[in-house]
């Protein structure tokens, strides 16, 4: 009976210059070019957009069928998700800029928040702080690719 376990000699080695491996890093760097970064950034947010429209679809049908609160702010945020998507797959620097949006009125809203109420737990601050942090920071990364984009 013979075994199918290889051999020492038959086994590969990684030391020398054959047959080596990249590691994921090199490999992702081949495929992540900044518009590629820009447009799943985009289609992501088209995505949102199409959720923000069904959210704003259900609410129009709940509000005809059972009086629900009107919630008609969603038609806003479909409007600037699609906005900005499309921006981004175009790779139009006005979209970045757009993509600022929700990071700046997110900070206006803790701002005041923090000073009209002052008993408010550590963490709940912390949480907030982090969720506006991140908000900023994603179009802050891309500023980084804002030559690759046209107006």
């Amino acid at each position: 009976m013979s075994s199918y376990a290889r051999k020492p000699s038959q086994m590969r080695s990684n030391q020398g210059g054959e047959g080596t491996t990249l590691k994921i890093a090199d490999r992702l760097d081949v495929f992540l070019t900044p518009k590629v970064i820009f447009q799943l950034l985009g289609y992501a947010t088209l995505m949102l957009a199409c959720f923000f429209l069904l959210l704003y679809g259900m609410n129009l049908r709940s509000r005809f069928y059972y009086s629900a609160p009107n919630y008609s702010f969603f038609l806003w945020l479909f409007a600037w998700a699609g906005t900005v998507g499309v921006g981004l797959l175009l790779l139009r620097k006005w979209a970045l800029l757009l993509l600022f949006l929700p990071g700046i009125a997110f900070s206006v809203v803790l701002y005041v928040g923090l000073i009209k109420s002052s008993g408010m737990a550590v963490w709940v601050i912390a949480v907030n702080v982090l969720f506006v942090g991140l908000t900023l920071a994603v179009p802050t990364a891309l500023l980084r690719f804002w030559k690759t984009l046209r107006w």
